[in-house]
């Protein structure tokens, strides 16, 4: 039996069969929020949940999945300048806090869906965001990731590099950016 998708605002095509929606026939769509310390994923965060959980879309379902990746303790090279590479103790030290700090941030992100009434897993992953979230979203299965926008301007996005634009054009699924209105 064939199915045809259908968007609130287009009908059926002729002929074309009504999708079931019979709890075997309904999968749920899994969305990947990444999240840092910014108000800007925070505010994306709160897009897909009033966009997507207030209101069932064609009776699909939704499963949220929310994930922060903290970054390594870099070693730093001076020109001419051996590499200086943190004692033990200092990178426990950092990582403990980062921790602490991680584990901030998704509970507050939980808190917020659950004010909302909607369930989430969380995760804390650790690594270069860019490459962690592509690579959480391909072995997760993930339908959507949706990312918020700093909005780096060209310059400062060409030397630090943009998190939304890598993921955007690396991710093997759709890619969602939320930018703040002003």
């Amino acid at each position: 039996m064939e199915t045809t998708t259908t968007y609130p605002s287009a009908g059926l095509e002729a002929g074309a069969v009504q999708p079931s929606t019979t709890a075997e026939a309904v999968e749920k769509m899994k969305i990947l929020v990444a999240i840092d310390d910014s108000e800007e994923s925070f505010y994306a965060l709160g897009w897909v949940l009033d966009n997507f959980f207030k209101q069932s879309l064609g009776g699909a379902t939704y499963e949220l999945i929310i994930i922060h990746v903290m970054e390594p303790l870099p070693n730093y090279i001076f020109p001419g300048a051996p590499a200086v590479y943190p004692t033990t103790s200092v990178v426990q030290s950092v990582n403990k806090v980062q921790q602490e700090n991680a584990s901030a941030i998704l509970n507050h992100a939980v808190q917020i869906c659950t004010k909302k009434k909607v369930k989430a897993k969380a995760s804390i992953l650790e690594g270069d965001p860019k490459e962690m979230i592509c690579e959480a979203a391909e072995l997760m299965q993930i339908d959507l990731i949706v990312v918020g926008s700093r909005g780096l301007g060209m310059i400062k996005r060409a030397f630090l590099g943009s998190v939304s634009d890598y993921v955007a054009h690396h991710a093997k699924c759709g890619v969602l950016i939320i930018k703040p209105s002003k």
